[in-house]
């Protein structure tokens, strides 16, 4: 099912999931105060707008109850990061994730009911100890308290195996649903296709079986 998302304020955090998601197919709205933030990711997006995402008017006039993702990314301004949750939880927003910069932050979001709180901060720094440890493990994306989805570039053990060989259902509990090769996106899966050298499988799963195999490959 396609997705539509909506990110509210362009700091770095914000740029950077907007224009990942938009590379990854999806519909993608940022909305902005600072025009010239709009005007430079106008062409990394589907959709820039400049308004107050602490405008409940102004929210409401994009249509927010019609996003199924509303990100709001803005964090060193606690106010409006409350107060743009707020707006999209009673906007009907489907799932609303909210940036936190202090537990305590995270604590006053979740109880006023975004559905998933994130830490930037420390994502990136688990990435980039992934990165200097020598992990394949690219992408992990929790979608819920229950599941994730993972992107691994294949590991040299795995190159020339099949998926029937590897049998990543049975030794993770991990289902491959795609698989990436040559920058292109291969969902009609052959179990007997040998694993190439560059290829980025694409897994889903239970979350403490992503965690198992991220543990693995680090």
């Amino acid at each position: 099912m396609e997705k539509n998302v909506i990110v509210l304020g362009l700091g770095r955090f914000g740029r950077a999931v907007a224009t990942k998601l938009f590379e990854k197919g999806i519909y993608v709205t940022v909305v902005d105060s600072n025009y010239k933030k709009i005007e430079r990711i106008a062409s990394f997006v589907s959709n820039a707008v400049q308004a107050d995402i602490t405008e409940e008017l102004a929210l409401k006039s994009l249509g927010i109850n019609n996003y199924d993702v509303a990100i709001v990314a803005t964090g060193s301004d606690v106010e409006a990061s409350i107060e743009s949750t707020l707006i999209c939880k009673d906007s009907g927003v489907k799932k609303v994730i909210a940036k936190a910069t202090s537990q305590s932050h995270a604590r006053i979001l979740k109880k006023i009911g975004a559905d998933q709180i994130v830490f930037p901060e420390a994502d990136t720094g688990a990435r980039l100890a992934r990165a200097l440890a020598g992990s394949n493990l690219l992408e992990l994306v929790q979608f819920s308290n229950d599941f994730s989805l993972i992107e691994i570039k294949a590991h040299k053990d795995w190159i020339g195996k099949s998926l029937s060989d590897l049998d990543f259902r049975n030794k993770y509990k991990m289902t491959v649903v795609a698989f990436e090769r040559d920058r292109k996106m291969q969902m009609s899966l052959n179990p007997n296709e040998q694993i190439k050298e560059g290829d980025v499988l694409v897994m889903i799963g239970a979350n403490e079986n992503a965690k198992a195999i991220e543990d693995d490959l680090v």
